[in-house]
C-alpha cells in the first residue's frame, strides 16, 4: 500500500507542476499579448489622428487604411493564441506601412 501511495503522491506532484507551468506560461503569454494590444491601440489612435488632420483626401485614405489594418491586427491578437499568426499580421502591417511610405517617396512627398 505504501508504494501505491508514494506513486500517487509523485503523480500528484507531477501534475501539479505541469498545471503550475501551464498557468505561468499562460500568464506570461497574456501579459505579452496585453502589452502588444496596448501598443497597437496607441498606434491605431495615432493613425486615426493623422487621418483626421490630413489635408489631402489621398493622405486621409492612406492613414485610414493603416488604422483599419491596425484594428484588424488588434482583433487577431485578442482572439488568436497562435504566435505565428500574430507575427505574420505584424509583419504584414509593417510591410503595408513600408509600401505606403515608398509610394510617398516616389511621389516626392513627405509622410
Amino acid at each position: 500500500m505504501g508504494s501505491i501511495r508514494r506513486g500517487m503522491l509523485k503523480t500528484t506532484v507531477f501534475s501539479q507542476r505541469i498545471r503550475k507551468m501551464r498557468k505561468e506560461f499562460d500568464g506570461k503569454t497574456q501579459a505579452v499579448r496585453g502589452s502588444l494590444i496596448a501598443e497597437l491601440e496607441e498606434l491605431h489612435q495615432w493613425a486615426l489622428e493623422r487621418a483626421k488632420k490630413a489635408r489631402k483626401e489621398k493622405h486621409k485614405q492612406k492613414w485610414s487604411r493603416i488604422a483599419a489594418y491596425i484594428a484588424k491586427c488588434v482583433n487577431v491578437v485578442m482572439r488568436d493564441y497562435d504566435s505565428n499568426k500574430i507575427l505574420a499580421r505584424l509583419e504584414e502591417l509593417e510591410k503595408k506601412v513600408h509600401e505606403l511610405r515608398e509610394k510617398d517617396r516616389q511621389a516626392g512627398k513627405r509622410s
